[in-house]
């Protein structure tokens, strides 16, 4: 890991990054003008705090600041982190962003959940705050969920809207890591292809990673998905479509809550978390042994 920069110092790098995204842009024909709203969502389930204690998740945030400085509205970019449970934080900007995980008391602590946070990040960019424009979610995790069927719901559901995922793997990526994440491309009765991943083995190697090849590998997908038809049209219709489709927002509120549970769910959420959990928290004993 590079030695920590000052204030200013790393103010310039975010600037320099913000070029070469906007560089990166211009090579792809649906984004050289584009404005879209830019939120990062960050695992910190037990098994990230090594993650964290480094520095890494801190350096990670810099690395992807730019990307919203770049085409993002308002330039800023929306947080929330997971683990079984999830927690919106302020929004992280130009002016905010050093020491951003100390300032907001960010660390790891919990078990491996995605449909939660996903549902809430629905929930925010297309009831709380409707705009005709597309969001684009940067989902940084370290491990396999362990609610596939109701994050294939989630998925599903927020495909109607115009929100892409980019989901990036740290570790596991060997030809059996991941799978979950690796099957999305396959994923059935979507309106359109909404997700995107890759992984790396670790969030070194995002410090590792030149500027240029790191945003064309989070860039690669998104815009084809800007390209669909059916995009543009959720896209035109951005601020009003909670309201043409509010069966499918009443069902996306449906999939499970922060805790895991749904209106359906029953008590084998409980001991799934608790299981997860432990697990985690023997795995960071004997890694520290």
């Amino acid at each position: 890991m590079s030695v920590r920069l000052s204030k200013e110092e790393s103010e310039k790098r975010l600037d320099l990054r913000k070029e070469t995204v906007k560089k990166v842009c211009l090579k792809k024909a649906d984004m050289s003008h584009l404005t879209s709203r830019v939120a990062v969502v960050i695992d910190v389930s037990g098994s990230m705090q090594q993650n964290f204690k480094k520095g890494m998740v801190q350096a990670t945030l810099e690395r992807l600041l730019p990307l919203a400085m770049a085409f993002d509205d308002d330039g800023s970019m929306e947080v929330w982190t997971f683990d079984h449970e999830f927690k919106r934080y302020p929004p992280i900007t130009r002016s905010n962003f050093y020491n951003y995980i100390d300032d907001n008391k960010i660390s790891a602590r919990g078990g491996t959940m995605y449909a939660p946070v996903i549902c809430d990040v629905g929930k925010y960019f297309i009831k709380e705050e409707p705009a005709k424009l597309p969001t684009y979610v940067i989902f940084v995790t370290d491990g396999d969920n362990i609610d596939h069927r109701n994050t294939d719901k989630a998925i599903k559901l927020i495909s109607n809207f115009p929100i892409f995922f980019q989901f990036v793997g740290i570790g596991n990526t060997g030809r059996n890591g991941f799978k979950y994440l690796s099957s999305l491309d396959e994923m059935d009765d979507r309106y359109v292809d909404n997700a995107n991943f890759f992984a790396i083995d670790s969030l070194a190697d995002i410090d590792l990673i030149d500027d240029v090849s790191l945003y064309a590998k989070l860039l690669d997908e998104y815009p084809k998905w800007l390209n669909y038809p059916q995009v543009k049209e959720m896209i035109a219709k951005g601020d009003t479509l909670h309201i043409e489709n509010k069966k499918k927002l009443k069902k996306l509120g449906k999939v499970p809550d922060k805790y895991g549970h749904s209106d359906n769910s029953d008590s084998i959420w409980a001991g799934l978390n608790i299981l997860e959990i432990v697990g985690e928290i023997i795995g960071e004993i004997i890694e520290n042994l």
